[in-house]
């Protein structure tokens, strides 16, 4: 069996409209990402985007924006035919390191309270409920707001290392 571990890499234009396929099948048409609103997080000031290939077809993205201080998870998509398959997990992890490696101290998101699945993957990795957020995605439709402190270490090595 062929090793199948997600190669992780940089978001390229070209990816566009595959990533705003994966949003499309990801969530409910309420709530995924029109093409305008995809377009203008992927180009805004502190965005970052993080590509998982699986066999050298992307399996799933993370998307996150940071200022100074805080980083902020926009979406962590992965494709149902990869899930459970720690790819979800290396996204993730690979984004916290870098928004940390850019000095920020915090890691935050907002998640469906009905979402399960998302809700166990944001615990394992650390993440606490920090609010509700009545009718985020619309009428009746509730998110949790989510916190996690990022590694010091990591925004240490950075800031030494600018230092040098």
């Amino acid at each position: 069996m062929p090793d199948t571990k997600p190669i992780l890499r940089s978001y390229r234009r070209a990816d566009f409209e595959r990533l705003l396929a994966i949003d499309r099948v990801c969530f409910p048409k309420s709530i995924a990402y029109g093409r305008r609103e995809m377009k203008a997080y992927l180009q805004a000031e502190g965005a970052h985007c993080i590509v998982a290939e699986v066999l050298r077809e992307i399996a799933g993205f993370v998307l996150t924006e940071r200022g100074d201080e805080f980083a902020h998870v926009i979406t962590l998509d992965v494709l149902q035919q990869h899930r459970r398959q720690s790819v979800g997990s290396h996204l993730l992890d690979a984004a916290e390191q870098e928004a940390a490696s850019q000095g920020a101290a915090l890691m935050y998101l907002e998640t469906a309270t009905t979402n399960k699945a998302a809700i166990a993957l944001w615990k394992k990795h650390g993440y606490r409920e920090t609010a509700t957020i009545e009718n985020y995605y619309g009428r009746g439709q509730h998110a949790y707001q989510m916190q996690k402190l990022l590694a010091r270490d990591a925004r240490l090595k950075t800031k030494n290392a600018a230092e040098s």
